[in-house]
């Protein structure tokens, strides 16, 4: 809610910056996984920006990878934001594996 140029974020919010051998922004100590982008165009869409670029690193801390490696959103525990309600939200337990569930719905459906 307040720009960069008037506030220090990271000592507002009590977060550490930690500097980038990739992209010049700062990564979180405290968050457990970044994502490092090189970005290659922008396109101005009405009130909104599409930003296209190309992923060149992802860091992400051991206590958020499952027993494959790979981060598990349970673990991970995102907030997003929901634009049109203008709120945070949580994400809810695991339903079911992509692309699996839906061959149940196709049984029934023939």
């Amino acid at each position: 809610m307040v720009s960069g140029r008037d506030v220090d974020k990271f000592a507002a919010s009590g977060l550490t910056p930690l500097k980038s051998e990739l992209v010049d922004a700062p990564l979180v100590k405290e968050f457990p996984i970044a994502i490092e982008c090189r970005l290659h165009s922008f396109l101005e869409i009405g009130l909104h920006t599409e930003f296209i670029g190309e992923i060149l690193d992802v860091k992400a801390d051991e206590s958020c990878l499952g027993t494959n490696g790979l981060p598990e959103i349970e673990k991970v525990l995102p907030i997003l934001f929901s634009p049109e309600g203008r709120g945070y939200n949580g994400v809810g337990r695991f339903i079911g594996k992509a692309f699996f569930l839906g061959k149940e719905l196709r049984k029934d459906a023939r």
